[in-house]
Order: C-alpha cells, then sequence, then structure tokens
C-alpha cells in the first residue's frame, strides 16, 4: 500500500467538463476542479466565495421580461436601465429615479415596446443618447437630459434607403436627353404628352380619366406619374401601369391606398418627386443613371452609374424607367436588427425582408443614409452573400467594424488610418461558427466575445499578427457542460490585480449563471456556476456593478427583484442597516433568511406576514445583514498522481490528512469536517469570528474510496478564500 502526497497549488482552470473526467494527460487536469458552484477563482489561482447580492427593487409579478442596459453619461453619472413592456426604470447608484419628466411616474413611458421585443432588443449609445433598435421597432432614441429628464422619442430618420422590393419595368413614350454621358447630370423629357382633369370612376389599381383625355393612344402615358391632387385619395402618386384609350382606364402601380372616385383630381406628368430614386437605363447598355433631385415636370438631376454613349436625345423604345424602389426600413418590410456607432457613422444591420444587408449613414450626419452620389462621406451598403444565410444578429465597432451573423463573423476591414467609404465598404469573411439571436456581443481586450448560434459553446472573435486575419477560439472548450441556452452576456473589467476580468452568462435551462474568471496575460479562462434561490433572468454591468433581474417564489408568487452584486456582502437578496433591533423584510415574505449582526451569526428566522418584521436576538450595535443563504461547493478532480507503475483510476484511495491554505476565512468545511476558527461554536458567542490566514489541517479521514476527492463547503455565510490543497493519502486495493 503506497502513500502519496499531492499537492493543488491553484484552481486556475475552474469547473471541467464531465466529458474530460477521463483525460488525466491534459495539464489543465491537475488544476482544475470537478464543481466550482458559488465561487469564482482569483487570478493567483484561489477560489473564493461570490459575493453576495444586494436588494435595490421589487418589480412585483406584472412584467416578466427584462432589458438591463448600463450607461454611462459622464465620469460622475451613470445609470442602469430596467426595460420592461411599455416601460424604461431609471437607476442611479442603485437608487430608483422618481418622478421622470414631472409625470408623476417613477419611469419613462415607452409605449412601443412590447413584451416580445425585449430579449431581441439591441442597442448603441454615444454621449447622451442611446439607440434602441429591433426588426419590429422604429428605431428610438433615449436621451438624458437630467436624472430625472429624458426624452424617448422615434428617430427622425431624414434619409431611408430604398430598395426594389418589386421591381418594375416601364417604356415610357417621351424622350429623354441627358445632360452629360458621366458625373451628376440633368435630365430632360421631350415629345411629353400631359393630362390633368376630374376622374370619372375609380377602383384599387385603377382611375378612369376624363372623357376627352389627351391620351388617345393605348400605352401612351405608361410609366409616368399620375398624382391625385384633390377630392377622394389626394396625396397618392403612382406609376402609370397602363393605359386603354377606348375605355380612358388607367392602371396604376403599386395599387392605391385609397381608391379615387368621381370626385378625385388627377394631374399626369413625365416626372414627380417621387421619380427620386428609380433608374433611367438605355436599352443598348450604354447608359445607366440613377434620379437624385426632382426639378419639374420634365427635369431632375441624375447621377451616371454607367457613362452614356453621348449626349443625344433617347427617344421612346430606346429607354426604360427601374422602379418598384420603397423605403427599405417599414412596418412592412421590418427595421433594424442590429446597431452601433463606428468612426463617425452610425450603422444599421439586418431587417426581417433583408436580413443581411448592413447599412451606414453619411458621416457625423448619423440619420441621414442617403447614398447620393457614392462621395466619400456619404451613405453606404453592403448586402452579405455568401453560399450560407447569414442573418445578422450584432454589428460592432473594435477596431474595425465585426459583423455577426447567424452563420459567420465578418468585418470591414481597413487599411491603417483609411476610412470607410461607399468605394471601399467590403465585407470579408473570417469565420464560420455564428452567433446566437438575441444573446448580446462584449468586447474583452480588443476581442468580440459571443455564444455560437445552437447557444453551446462561447467563442472569441480577434485579430491576430500571426495571420493577419481574424480568428475565432472557443472559450468554453472545457467547459461547456455549463452553457445551458444562453439569454444574456456581460462582462465585468478587472479592477485591481487580485481580479480577473468576468464574464457573465445568464442560462435559461436552469436559471444559473456561469461566470468566467479571464485573465488573459496568463491565459487563465477559469469558469464557475453561480445559482441562487431563485432564476437568474438577465445581467449588465454598469461601469464595475454587476447588476442582475432575478425570479424569486416568495410566498408562492413569482417575484422579479433588481439585485446588485456587492463584495462586502456574504447573502443574497439582502437588506443592510446600521444599530437596531429588528428589520422588515418585505420582499422576502415567509422566505427563511439567515442574519449577520455585528460581524456574527444569528440563528435563522422565517420572515413573518405583514409587517413581515425580523427582531434580531439581541440589538446590532453597528451593523446587520439579513438575507438569503446560498450553497458553497468545490470538488476537486478524481486523483491522479501520475506514478511511474501508470494510473490509479482503478484503486482504492484513503485520504489521511488534508492541509488546507486559507486567506482571511472565517468557515469552512471540508468533506464534511467543520474547521474550527475558534474554541466556541459561532452561534452561542456575541462577537465575530475573526478572519484567518494560514494552512487549516484536517486528520483521521476514515473510509476508501474511488476517486480520493476533496469536498469543500461552508455550513453559514462567511467569508472564504480557499489558496490550495495539500494532502497525504494511501493508495492501495
Amino acid at each position: 500500500m503506497a502513500k502519496i502526497v499531492q499537492f493543488q497549488t491553484n484552481f486556475s482552470v475552474g469547473e471541467l467538463d464531465p466529458l474530460l473526467k477521463a483525460r488525466t494527460d491534459l495539464d489543465q487536469y491537475q488544476n482544475a476542479l470537478e464543481t466550482a458552484t458559488n465561487v469564482y477563482v482569483q487570478p493567483q489561482g484561489g477560489v473564493k466565495r461570490r459575493d453576495g447580492l444586494k436588494f435595490i427593487h421589487d418589480f412585483g409579478s406584472s412584467f416578466t421580461k427584462f432589458k438591463l442596459i448600463p450607461f454611462e453619461f459622464s465620469v460622475n453619472d451613470s445609470y442602469t436601465l430596467v426595460v420592461v413592456a411599455g416601460r424604461i426604470y431609471v437607476f442611479k447608484a442603485g437608487v430608483l429615479q422618481t418622478n421622470i419628466n414631472a409625470s408623476g411616474n417613477d419611469y419613462i413611458t415607452a409605449t412601443a415596446i412590447t413584451a416580445d421585443m425585449i430579449d431581441e432588443l439591441n442597442y448603441t449609445q454615444a454621449i447622451d443618447t442611446i439607440i434602441l433598435a429591433h426588426g419590429d421597432l422604429h428605431p428610438y432614441r433615449l436621451v438624458r437630459d437630467a436624472d430625472d429628464e429624458w426624452t424617448f422619442e422615434q428617430l427622425n430618420l431624414s434619409f431611408i434607403p430604398q430598395y426594389p422590393f418589386t421591381q418594375d419595368y416601364h417604356e415610357p413614350t417621351f424622350t429623354v436627353t441627358p445632360s452629360a454621358t458621366t458625373g451628376n447630370i440633368t435630365l430632360n423629357a421631350s415629345s411629353v404628352t400631359t393630362d390633368t382633369g376630374t376622374a370619372q370612376a375609380g377602383s384599387s389599381d385603377t382611375i378612369t380619366l376624363k372623357a376627352a383625355s389627351s391620351f388617345t393612344v393605348d400605352d401612351q402615358p405608361n410609366g409616368m406619374f399620375i398624382e391625385i391632387t384633390s377630392g377622394t385619395g389626394a396625396g397618392q402618386t403612382r406609376h402609370v401601369e397602363d393605359y386603354v384609350a377606348a375605355t380612358n382606364l388607367l392602371s396604376v402601380y403599386p395599387a392605391w391606398t385609397t381608391a379615387p372616385d368621381a370626385t378625385s383630381n388627377y394631374d399626369i406628368k413625365a416626372y414627380k418627386p417621387a421619380a427620386v430614386g428609380e433608374y433611367v437605363n438605355v436599352k443598348n447598355g450604354f447608359g445607366r443613371a440613377k434620379i437624385v433631385q426632382y426639378i419639374s415636370a420634365t427635369s431632375v438631376k441624375a447621377h451616371v452609374v454607367i457613362p452614356f454613349f453621348d449626349t443625344s436625345a433617347i427617344t421612346s423604345g430606346n429607354w426604360e424607367s427601374e422602379h418598384g424602389y420603397e423605403d427599405t426600413w417599414s412596418d412592412t418590410r421590418g427595421w433594424p436588427k442590429a446597431v452601433t456607432f463606428h468612426q463617425q457613422r452610425l450603422y444599421f444591420g439586418g431587417t426581417d425582408a433583408r436580413p443581411n444587408t448592413i447599412w451606414g449613414s453619411r458621416i457625423a450626419d448619423y440619420f441621414n443614409f442617403d447614398p447620393g452620389t457614392a462621395l466619400d462621406d456619404e451613405g453606404v451598403e453592403a448586402t452579405i452573400n455568401t453560399n450560407q444565410l447569414n442573418v445578422i444578429t450584432n454589428i460592432t465597432s473594435s477596431g474595425d467594424l465585426r459583423i455577426f451573423t447567424t452563420a459567420s463573423e465578418f468585418v470591414v476591414a481597413q487599411s491603417f488610418g483609411e476610412p470607410i467609404t461607399p468605394s471601399n465598404f467590403q465585407v470579408k469573411a473570417q469565420s464560420r461558427y455564428g452567433s446566437k439571436p438575441g444573446v448580446p456581443i462584449e468586447d474583452l481586450n480588443g476581442a468580440t466575445v459571443f455564444v455560437q448560434r445552437q447557444g453551446k459553446s462561447l467563442i472569441s472573435f480577434q485579430y491576430t499578427d500571426s495571420t493577419n486575419s481574424y480568428q475565432s477560439t472557443t472559450l468554453s472548450v472545457l467547459s461547456s457542460h455549463l452553457i445551458k441556452t444562453p439569454t444574456d452576456l456581460a462582462i465585468r473589467r478587472a479592477t485591481s490585480t487580485d481580479e480577473t476580468d468576468r464574464l457573465f452568462i445568464v442560462n435559461a435551462d436552469d436559471g444559473s449563471m456561469t461566470v468566467y474568471s479571464i485573465l488573459a496575460v496568463q491565459n487563465v479562462i477559469a469558469p464557475s456556476k453561480f445559482a441562487t434561490d431563485g432564476l437568474f433572468k438577465a445581467v449588465a454591468v454598469e461601469i464595475d456593478d454587476v447588476y442582475v433581474i432575478v425570479k424569486r417564489t416568495v410566498n408562492s408568487v413569482d417575484k422579479y427583484y433588481l439585485e446588485k452584486f456587492d463584495n462586502t456582502l456574504t447573502l443574497d437578496s439582502a437588506l443592510t442597516g446600521g444599530a437596531a433591533a429588528s428589520v422588515n423584510v418585505t420582499h422576502l415574505e415567509a422566505k427563511e433568511i439567515a442574519i449577520i449582526r455585528d460581524g456574527a451569526i444569528e440563528n435563522s428566522q422565517t420572515v413573518p406576514a405583514s409587517p413581515y418584521t425580523v427582531t434580531f436576538d439581541t440589538a446590532a450595535t453597528s451593523d446587520y445583514e439579513v438575507g438569503l443563504d446560498f450553497t458553497v461547493s468545490i470538488v476537486t478532480m478524481p486523483t491522479e498522481p501520475r506514478l511511474s507503475t501508470g494510473s490509479v483510476q482503478g484503486v482504492k484511495k484513503r485520504i489521511i490528512q488534508i492541509d488546507a491554505l486559507v486567506y482571511e476565512t472565517q468557515s469552512i468545511n471540508i468533506n464534511g469536517t467543520e474547521i474550527s476558527f475558534r474554541n466556541f461554536g459561532e452561534a452561542v458567542l456575541d462577537t465575530p469570528i475573526q478572519e484567518y490566514t494560514g494552512v487549516k489541517t484536517v486528520h483521521g479521514i476514515l473510509g476508501f474510496s474511488d476517486t480520493g476527492q476533496i469536498t469543500i463547503t461552508q455550513t453559514v455565510p462567511l467569508k472564504m478564500t480557499l489558496l490550495g490543497l495539500e494532502y497525504r493519502m494511501s493508495i492501495g486495493n
């Protein structure tokens, strides 16, 4: 029977996927844990009890879907916005802002936002303004004027791009003459027959012109514009689709919104303002121009796309008008789903009708998406066409403009110092993972972190000098079991050397959160699981404060609370205070709560019904904390000492002694044995347990096992940091 000494010096791998339990050959195996629940990994390698959750606000049961949006207005002013159906709540430093806009309401009215939009609501910020986007929502902006003064309004889009959803062609019977062969030109119409008058009748897509119409030949006005100038249907402009001279019956395209009748007055001309955005095509291929400005009924300005052969008049039959263009974004066609600011442009991405297209505004004219004549500062547009369907889910500004779709990852690559212009706006594919709709993406040290389309892995997308391209790396390759249908994601960046960056993922399957402790320079990616008495529903990081929405069942009623991680707390949904003999715990009625009074643990109590008063065993003289305890569990991997004689996986093992290195710790249980931090039990003394740094030893551990694992737990909600484990083990049959 052999005796060996093992020393696990750190836990920097975090919780390891059960599928890797046999991979004792991996270097990561020796620094991993089988279970890491309600702890996080420190950059030095230890594991620490996670922060408690401070209770902030009770949203009751009326709302079940939430979006948390961080909003940093200035160095001194930052907010967490809580978006629910029809409302936006504003919290500053954890305090709800009241009487918003002097309305008497403690929220911003946002009736345009429905519950169904919350999950996939996208946003971006520039200074005092947040832009909100969703496929079913005309983009809105939220502007901060003061803590309690906010403006929520539809984005005033001065120009929406056009697209030929129902492309149509006509051969007008008049002549056009270009003023030049290239560049910006004027197109003049001649040999034009026009007509005005009062209609005899109308239907959904026709109008019967006056009896003495100027048009005496079939198809004569085809391709021209008819406008209802007054009477029924006034204000509508349509293309003439067809004309029958014998009956004066004129068909229009598209159909009327309001059908005209015998009271409708009409006007038919070669051009109307509605011509802007249409094309004039010469049939032999020598000439194509886009109409960009209406001048008069016989003259428009245009930008040449394909040069004309010369400036000769182009007679009827030798050219055609191309139309059927309409606003790319609308209630009918859908609104952009993704949004970001990048290099003085506002970018929108993906609609229901055009899911794989991205648009950029004019430079510093953020709500104007007019492509104009393709000058450098004018609007840009690109459609991603590959052999896969690329539905845009997110776009972000990070060095280059990065575009994430359900199939692949793309960038708009730029040379150093070169701005994006219409001429160089090219979208290039980089990797093929695809990102999950509705889950935010986050930037971390130059990498964009996203959840893969099927929601089963966490991916990092970053430029690498070695390949001169972007690479996607799976961060969750050793911990995919902790990714359980993610619905939300946020990153808290380290603020000191004893912290890592922390990436929070909300899991829909079990309401847990997967938390990755990341130290990029040390290649540390250490996951753990956060669980509470309830379900995590949403998460956001406001500078360095992590806010969550938690669904808790209180007295048989599901309620939704806003809570904040607080490193001074060890309980969840916690309330704190100073000297007091009792406290009202309204939000935890009928719940059993833990009590920490003046640093000492008191007996747990069940919160009574109204007035929900919990009286302490002894009055607090300096401070108290009350709330829900949570389970801490740390389980090491099955022992594999890598002996020269081979593996010991099938050999019985007995741990004889455990030496736990702890730091500023007040409570720890090792393999079911409660470790003493003073000579008497915690509950009977009226003084707090002092924090201990050093080695705690457990002797006399009985029983053999197949795995030789060590389990660390806590029975009381006090501080605990475990730096390493040394243990002596007997191996033999």
